[in-house]
């Protein structure tokens, strides 16, 4: 009897053993000696074959920073995750330690685009497109605080005795935005289709655009013909056809009004540097209740394998998550099944937990999903070569 119980033991010791190590994986060390307060190393998850970059910046290390670029330093376009911070570091004032790839939008030519940015992205305090899943959004402000906060635009443009909502800035006119403000950050003309809505060339504007803005402008010039090129000092407002208020009628060259922009809650407009996912994955330390639902909903989990529901789909992974102390920016390896799968958000999202992030959210992942370390790029995407993608995210550091 007592043999038994010594066997029943040992075989629960076991299995707690075994469990321990399942839920967990092999860390191993990169680049040990980059920053004080920066951490970078490979993790091989053992629950499935995946394998994981992860970088965790300290928020108490003054010397280092969150920062994000956009791709050539405008929305339409694309460029590769390296080149980014190629182009940061030669500013000289800083050195891009680590970059990952950004947020979501369109990567096909799109009539000549040649891509074009589709979530939030404030770069260096200038308010460049505006928050789209106003849940997965992420900001910095001056001092160092974390925003994660649900966050969203109100803006107007007031002309006469009227004001218009305005809904969109430097985006693709999304189902809803009938209203669009182009600033010189698009690119060189709105690339816009001439049936589909009336251009209204604006001057006097103070610029860069910032989240709390307020500036009185002038009409400079009005067009039907679609693509106007934007002035370097000045925007331009596009109108849907479909808009058919009074205020319309008030827009002729000469007139003058004020354009108003700010983002709520207020502690937004304070925000520095800031960037948009698609899909918030933690929020006080626990997973988001869709993920969870479709995870438990799940008839059968087949580890590493590809599904038409993306969110249960094994895929390269980006994500972006903070506790107190840390910051995390990860990237998880796919669609490499000798070296690894990749995760589905629910997984993703756990290993974030793991790690001890308290707040995430999801970037943008598949082939985008790149880890640059020092300008090289460290990590394999699964099209066999690096990106070129829409923006990025930076870790960097004081140049001494």
């Amino acid at each position: 009897m007592r043999k038994f119980r010594a066997i029943i033991c040992l075989l629960f010791l076991l299995m707690t053993v075994t469990a321990i190590v399942q839920a967990g994986g092999e860390k191993k060390t990169l680049f040990p000696d980059l920053a004080q307060g920066l951490h970078i190393y490979r993790y091989d998850w053992d629950v499935e074959t995946c394998v994981l970059y992860v970088a965790e910046m300290s928020r108490h290390e003054s010397v280092l920073r969150f920062e994000v670029a956009l791709a050539n330093a405008q929305v339409l376009g694309k460029e590769t995750v390296r080149s980014m911070a190629n182009r940061r570091t030669q500013r000289g004032d800083r050195r891009v330690l680590v970059a990952v790839n950004g947020g979501f939008g369109v990567l096909g030519d799109m009539r000549g685009y040649g891509g074009v940015l589709e979530s939030l992205h404030v770069q260096d305090g200038e308010l460049i497109t505006q928050p789209t899943d106003t849940e997965a959004c992420f900001g910095v402000t001056e001092s160092g605080e974390f925003l994660s906060t649900p966050v969203q635009m109100k803006a107007s443009v007031q002309i006469g005795a009227h004001t218009l909502p305005l809904e969109c800035v430097n985006q693709r006119r999304l189902d809803g935005c009938q209203v669009t403000l182009y600033t010189p950050r698009l690119g060189e003309s709105t690339r816009t289709h001439r049936r589909r809505g009336t251009e209204i060339v604006i001057g006097g504007l103070s610029l860069p655009l910032t989240p709390n803005y307020a500036h009185p402008y002038r009409v400079e010039g009005i067009s039907r013909n679609g693509n106007s090129p934007i002035p370097r000092d000045g925007a331009v407002l596009w109108m849907s056809t479909r808009v058919k208020d009074p205020s319309v009628s008030e827009f002729n060259a000469g007139a003058e009004g004020t354009l108003t922009l700010t983002l709520s809650p207020p502690e937004w407009n304070r925000v520095q540097h800031a960037i948009g996912g698609r899909l918030r994955l933690l929020k006080n330390g626990k997973i988001n209740e869709t993920l969870v639902e479709m995870h438990h909903a799940e008839k059968r989990h087949v580890p590493g394998k590809r599904a038409s529901v993306l969110n249960l789909s094994h895929e390269p992974r980006t994500a972006l998550g903070y506790n107190a102390d840390t910051l995390f920016l990860i990237v998880a390896d796919g669609r490499q099944p000798k070296y690894s799968t990749g995760l589905t958000l629910y997984e993703l999202a756990s290993i974030l937990i793991e790690l001890g992030a308290t707040e995430a959210i999801n970037l943008d992942g598949g082939s985008s999903s790149t880890f640059v370390v020092n300008e090289a790029v460290i990590n394999k995407p699964s099209g066999q070569r690096e990106r070129e993608v829409l923006n990025a995210v930076f870790i960097t550091a004081d140049v001494p």
